[in-house]
């Protein structure tokens, strides 16, 4: 009875954990199509008119739009993975067998996990970094800690997402 309950705990733990991945993955993937990239319309936009018309560009325009779009990507990357949009060879994937298909993704998630724990660390570790030197935009007064701290939050879901998948607690219809 008590090895049924914890079963029990772990499922139910790991369903709300998937749960709450594909909801913050959900909402970081909506404000960078409804907020990210209008801003890198309007900015990319904006410099292109000010530059080939006006001849006076945004001297900051290259690095908030690279800041933004590193933002996007990111803010993406969890739900590309949950909805398993990265890319692969479909034209030997289709053609393998249920079992050979199931090596490749477990292999593919393991070395997804690898890398999201690697990039989360360097994530985390260069806020400290970038914060205490002050870095930042060269044109603009805009600091890249808070990046690197947006980047290393992310890499935690996309951590725990990885995890999920290698353990199988990933209910195929996710």
């Amino acid at each position: 009875v008590r090895v049924v309950t914890l079963t029990a705990e772990r499922t139910r733990m790991s369903h709300l954990l998937v749960r709450l991945t594909s909801r913050l993955s959900g909402l970081l993937h909506l404000v960078g199509v409804y907020v990210g990239i209008p801003a890198l319309i309007l900015i990319i936009s904006t410099d292109v008119f000010l530059r080939y018309v006006v001849n006076r560009p945004l001297r900051w325009g290259n690095e908030v739009s690279a800041l933004i779009q590193l933002a996007v990507l990111v803010g993406s990357l969890n739900l590309c993975t949950e909805q398993r949009g990265h890319v692969r060879m479909d034209a030997l994937y289709v053609r393998f067998s249920p079992r050979l298909k199931r090596v490749t993704d477990v292999v593919a998630n393991v070395c997804g996990l690898i890398f999201a724990a690697f990039f989360t660390y360097q994530s985390f570790a260069s806020v400290v970094e970038m914060y205490r030197f002050n870095q930042g935009a060269e044109m603009i007064n805009i600091p890249y800690w808070p990046f690197a701290l947006f980047m290393g939050l992310c890499g935690v879901l996309l951590t725990a997402r990885f995890l999920l998948e290698v353990l199988g607690r990933v209910p195929d219809a996710a």
